[in-house]
């Protein structure tokens, strides 16, 4: 029996990758927001987005 697998590779998903690293690093939205002088509300966003933009 031959079984062929194909490896098909996946996007990134910018946000998930976000969102992992700040609950590994146990830091909430809001301190991460100060972090980087935007809103809590805009870190919450940007987790849900499959590509961040550089800016």
């Amino acid at each position: 029996m031959n079984i062929t697998t194909t490896f098909i590779p996946q996007k990134a998903h910018h946000g998930r990758a976000v969102k992992r690293i700040r609950e590994i690093l146990h830091i909430k939205q809001d301190v991460l927001a100060d972090a980087l002088g935007i809103s809590q509300q805009s870190i919450s966003l940007l987790e849900t987005k499959e590509t961040i933009e550089p800016e």
